[in-house]
């Protein structure tokens, strides 16, 4: 008769021999928190319209769909996360018109700026 017994340090090393296949499959991910620029659809930052907190890095070749909406030519004050570098183009593409935006940075008006209703792609980097 067989036994299925295997017994604890068997289990073990069956258990163990299985881990490094499996965590080199896994990819721990880092949020920096403070990489990000909150883009509102109002000036001086209006938090009862439209706004949204893109977390970064991220490259955004059109913002079309950006969380849900369409921020193409829709954005008229930033702010800017203390450990991100934002570019903002004028046209899709990273083409256009380049602004580019400093860590920490808050624009309450992208009119000053010649900016307003005019950014249709982004690039958000992290670090110094």
């Amino acid at each position: 008769m067989l036994s299925l017994r295997l017994g604890l340090p068997m289990i073990a090393a069956i258990a163990l021999s299985a881990v490094p296949a499996f965590a080199a499959d896994l990819e721990t991910q880092v949020i920096d928190k403070n990489c990000y620029i909150e883009v509102f659809d109002d000036d001086d930052f209006d938090m009862d319209d439209a706004h949204y907190k893109i977390q970064g890095p991220k490259e955004f070749a059109s913002l079309k769909d950006v969380g849900g909406k369409n921020w193409n030519n829709d954005i008229e004050s930033v702010i800017v996360g203390s450990n991100a570098k934002v570019k903002a183009y004028s046209d899709k593409d990273f083409k256009g018109t380049e602004l580019a935006f400093a860590p920490g940075q808050r624009v309450p008006n992208l009119g000053k700026m010649n900016m307003k209703d005019d950014i249709e792609s982004l690039k958000i980097a992290c670090g110094s």
